[in-house]
């Protein structure tokens, strides 16, 4: 079956949604916690780092600091690899985004006006309005930067989604009823193509997240893309063994999976 990402604001009941489509489908979930799992199991430094970046607006000097780029790259590495398992619905994370091209993805957003939002999540929470206002404003600001950090986006404009669901407008049953039919005509676009494309993205994401949390230094360049041909890797590097050590680890991470390596020493 096709693979769901769901966008939401809070307060407007797409984690119920999307948690309706798991149930309706028998899908699997990737919440915050099981991204939070695999952050962990790259090692206590990374479980450390990643407290408080997580929906974060970076400054600039932290967007290119390696500690920053270890974390989105083990978020991007799960989300890809979870994607690649089919019957998947992963919630937020800018998985819209890393799955734009891939034509068996269907990507929804769940939005709602602000004061409904505040009601929703005062009378969910047992808090005030006053606080719960305080709450979202706080949430919508940093899940904004984070994505504008990350992919240059802020994740409101509907045009990075294949459908938006206004929830104060349209019923939760309707609105997975909707999700269910389209997703089953996004499945008819799963090709063996557009499976393999996203098995590479995986695999390439794989390799960039196994870089960056392994390497005892600092790559000042690093990109990994998949392509026809295999997957191609680009770094800057100070001093021959470090080139040696990247090309070992890659090679390792990659498996049986063609690399070309495109490797510069800094000037």
């Amino acid at each position: 079956m096709a693979v769901l990402t769901v966008s939401r604001d809070l307060g407007s009941g797409g984690v119920e949604v999307g948690r309706a489509v798991v149930r309706n489908l028998e899908y699997d979930c990737l919440e915050y916690e099981t991204i939070l799992a695999r952050v962990k199991k790259a090692g206590h430094k990374w479980e450390k780092i990643s407290k408080g970046l997580d929906e974060h607006m970076p400054r600039i000097w932290e967007k290119f600091d390696w500690s920053y780029r270890g974390f989105v790259a083990i978020v991007q590495c799960t989300i890809l690899n979870e994607a690649a398992k089919d019957r998947m619905v992963i919630m937020g994370r800018g998985a819209n985004y890393l799955l734009q091209d891939i034509p068996h993805c269907l990507r929804v957003r769940l939005v709602a006006p602000l004061e409904k939002r505040i009601a929703r999540v005062a009378q969910r929470d047992g808090i005030d309005e006053e606080s719960a206002r305080y709450i979202i404003e706080r949430t919508d600001r940093e899940r904004e930067g984070f994505l504008h950090s990350t992919y240059g986006r802020d994740g409101t404009d509907p045009v990075d989604y294949d459908i938006v669901f206004d929830s104060d407008t349209i019923s939760r049953e309707d609105t997975v009823a909707t999700i269910v039919s389209m997703l089953e005509q996004r499945d008819q676009l799963k090709t063996e193509a557009a499976v393999h494309d996203l098995k590479m993205k995986a695999l390439a994401s794989s390799i960039k997240s196994h870089l960056i949390t392994t390497l005892p230094f600092f790559l000042p360049t690093l990109e990994v893309q998949s392509g026809e041909d295999g997957i191609v890797l680009r770094a800057t590097v100070h001093l021959p063994r470090d080139r040696e050590m990247v090309i070992k680890e890659a090679l390792a991470a990659a498996g049986d999976t063609p690399l070309n390596f495109e490797l510069r020493y800094r000037q």
